[in-house]
């Protein structure tokens, strides 16, 4: 049997998202549920008919064409070519999407509003990388914009890690670990595929409200409020689904 362990770039976010294993495995994710959330959001900013939104991190760009549907401006981003030609095909005259990295710049005052969802957050390896993305995306904003960071509730994570999982998706069994290290929750995955053996890993940083509170902070951002799930209730610490940051 052949190994193939090696990624072809230094990121794991890099290499792993821009695989076709990557979307087989999450390939049936909860549209309804992201429907759900976009739909509570913007009930709750009740943006004006002419903003323009950006999707940051939009992967295949599922909540950029729900932005799209309710008749807004919307621009995917994402730093996986394989994501962004795929989403390309849902493109109209209201719907764009773009290759890029959230650590460089992608516009100056360009943006009404910026959504950075699902846990789109927190992949780099230091804190400047995080800071930086935040300052790039304060620098897209218009006077005036806001954003929502959308990001996991890292108490309610580390109380329920499952350590062990075997998920069959088609013909491919994927083994998946999870543990905590370097204050980063870890999911590795390994599966066989014509004879070669894969292993990837995801690796997201422990980032408490805290944390977000000095970024947000540091890159000029004031965080208006918070929310602990898609139904937008408060958010509870230690039983809350979500952590989702809306700032200015």
């Amino acid at each position: 049997m052949k190994t193939d362990l090696l990624k072809k770039k230094e990121a794991w976010f890099e290499s792993w998202f821009d695989t076709s294993f990557y979307h087989l495995l999450y390939k049936d994710r909860d549209d309804k549920e992201a429907r759900f959330f976009i739909k509570n959001m913007i009930e709750q900013l009740r943006p004006g008919p002419d903003a323009h939104f950006l999707d940051l991190a939009c992967g295949r760009g599922r909540h950029a064409k729900f932005l799209s549907e309710l008749g807004y401006d919307v621009t995917g981003l994402d730093l996986s070519e394989r994501n962004i030609t795929y989403a390309r095909q849902f493109a109209n005259d209201s719907l764009h999407f773009e290759e890029g990295d959230m650590r460089k710049p992608f516009g100056k005052d360009r943006f009404d509003y910026i959504f950075n969802l699902f846990t789109s957050f927190g992949y780099f390896e230091n804190h400047d990388d995080n800071l930086q993305a935040l300052k790039m995306m304060k620098q897209a904003l218009k006077p005036g914009g806001v954003l929502v960071l959308d990001f996991m509730n890292v108490n309610k994570v580390k109380l329920g890690l499952v350590e062990e999982e075997v998920r069959q998706v088609e013909n491919i069994e994927f083994h998946i670990e999870r543990f905590i290290r370097d204050e980063r929750v870890v999911k590795k995955i390994t599966f066989e595929c014509d004879g070669h053996l894969y292993q990837y890993e995801e690796k997201v940083q422990l980032l408490e409200r805290e944390d977000f509170d000095k970024l947000f902070q540091e890159a000029g951002l004031t965080i208006r409020q918070v929310y602990g799930n898609f139904d937008l209730s408060d958010y509870d610490r230690r039983d809350g689904e979500r952590l989702i940051l809306v700032a200015e």
